[in-house]
């Protein structure tokens, strides 16, 4: 019999591709959409309309009842719907309600269904935001570091809820996919003031478009083990998609023609930290299941090349780029972007100190960065590994009190439970905060996905307080003398 795929986010980037996946394997799987009855979607969704394979839902993933809709009957749900950056930061509370009360609602649907916790699989999409900013020598992460979600991050912190929400559902199938940068080949739909946020010692490892929804696809076939679910992954395209910023910025400017990329940016429009994205260590983890490790980073490049827009392939093959001025595009294209209202320049032509200094540390950084010269790429080799606070090579099923105890200590609190049954990651018990905050949670959301308190978790503005408290954050936020070359 055809099992049942349940798709939100259809129409976006990882769940267009999702989409022509499933398609792909329709003598297989009956394809549910849940998509926003805007003109995009429904011009190009609305050809599927009498496909009897395929079932529309026009609606919304923050109304309860469309989701509903969409549940029912589902063997599979693949929650590809998000509002992502730069969206999210300006229109926080949507943000919110499509990432963390969409899920809410999608839970809420499972547990509606008759023996729905014990047999729907739920696969959601969680984000690389939620470890936030990463420089070296900590660009190197696994999953179970520290969650930092970078300040005025509101998708960061909507996912990090969302994801929280998700481990402690009590579902028997889920799984939290910690989504890196999925790689776009429209290069010019990236051209936006968020694009200087990023530090240019950025460490990113992508993930093209093609092998994300391939990826997500992959989780609902027959030969997925059981030991699959109930996991929280990184994903990635492995180390072969690996770049620095600064790299990826030089060889993109490089192949569309534009020359280098330095002579149409200033330095100084970069801003120095609080942004997100790092390599990962642990990516292969996931790619074992669902091999999905097929585009490297030169691939990415191949599909800009041949998906860019006509305007930028015309410039590039004809005598355009021979006679448009660096100048022309630096005033007239790049510089608008960075003196945008939400632009680092923008910042300072608005006077908004809090985001200079959040961004650059202070004004007087900002203000010494130099100009290009030679642009030192920080020494990215080596990384430190990070302390989880207890025995990562002992074996799941011999992790007791003791472990969560010494756990719970190095995150400068306490396990207030007195007793577990052996092995056992999921069941909720009682902790306390270095702020006396108390809240229940399962060993495997605690010691195997890096949360910690609920409030300290969701409080980026205190987070230097929380530092001073707690040594597992600190890791991340303080780095030792040592680490620094």
């Amino acid at each position: 019999m055809k099992k049942t795929v349940f798709l939100t986010g259809a129409s976006g980037s990882m769940g267009s591709e999702a989409f022509k996946e499933l398609l792909k394997r329709r003598d297989r799987f009956k394809i549910v959409l849940l998509l926003l009855p805007g003109k995009k979607e429904r011009r190009f969704f609305e050809r599927y309309r009498k496909e009897k394979e395929i079932n529309i839902i026009w609606g919304d993933i923050t109304n309860y009842n469309d989701v509903l809709r969409g549940v029912s009957g589902a063997d599979y749900i693949l929650n590809t719907a998000a509002i992502i950056p730069p969206l999210a930061d300006h229109y926080p509370e949507l943000a919110t309600k499509v990432n963390f009360h969409g899920v809410k609602n999608i839970l809420k649907a499972i547990k509606a269904q008759p023996l729905g916790s014990q047999r729907i699989k739920f696969v959601n999409v969680a984000s690389i935001a939620m470890t936030g900013e990463r420089l070296p020598p900590i660009h190197l992460g696994r999953v179970g570091d520290p969650l930092k979600p970078s300040l005025y991050d509101n998708y960061a912190l909507s996912k990090i809820a969302a994801e929280r929400e998700l481990i402690e559902s009590g579902l028997k199938y889920w799984v939290s996919l910690r989504m890196t940068y999925i790689a776009i080949p429209n290069i010019l739909s990236l051209l936006n003031p968020i694009m200087f946020h990023q530090p240019l010692a950025t460490c990113c490892e992508l993930i093209t478009k093609r092998d994300a929804g391939y990826m997500i696809a992959n989780t609902c076939e027959d030969y997925i083990p059981d030991n699959f679910w109930q996991q929280v992954y990184n994903v990635s395209g492995g180390p072969a998609t690996r770049f620095v910023y600064y790299k990826y910025l030089y060889d993109i400017f490089k192949l569309l023609g534009l020359g280098n990329f330095q002579q149409l940016m200033e330095r100084k429009w970069f801003c120095l930290r609080n942004f997100h994205c790092h390599f990962y260590e642990d990516s292969d983890v996931l790619n074992s299941y669902l091999h999905h490790w097929r585009d490297t980073l030169q691939d990415h490049y191949r599909q800009i090349l041949e998906e860019s827009p006509f305007i930028l392939k015309l410039y590039r093959k004809s005598f355009l780029h021979r006679i448009v001025h660096p100048w022309f595009i630096k005033n007239f294209i790049m510089k608008p972007k960075a003196y945008a209202r939400d632009g680092p320049m923008g910042w300072i032509k608005n006077m908004d100190l809090k985001r200079i200094s959040t961004f650059y540390g202070s004004y007087a950084n900002l203000q010494a960065i130099p100009e290009w010269g030679e642009f030192e790429n920080n020494n990215i080799n080596p990384s430190f590994r990070l302390e989880h606070g207890y025995d990562e090579n002992k074996p799941d099923q011999d992790l007791g009190i003791k472990d969560l105890q010494e756990a719970a200590q190095f995150r400068g609190g306490k396990c207030r439970s007195k007793q577990m049954i052996p092995g056992d990651l999921h069941s909720k018990l009682k902790w306390e905060c270095a702020f006396g905050h108390q809240f229940s949670a399962s060993p495997y959301l605690i010691l195997k996905a890096g949360h910690w308190c609920p409030i300290c978790d969701s409080s980026p503005q205190n987070f230097p307080k929380i530092a001073l408290k707690n040594p597992f954050f600190a890791q991340v936020w303080r780095i030792p003398a040592k680490h620094i070359k």
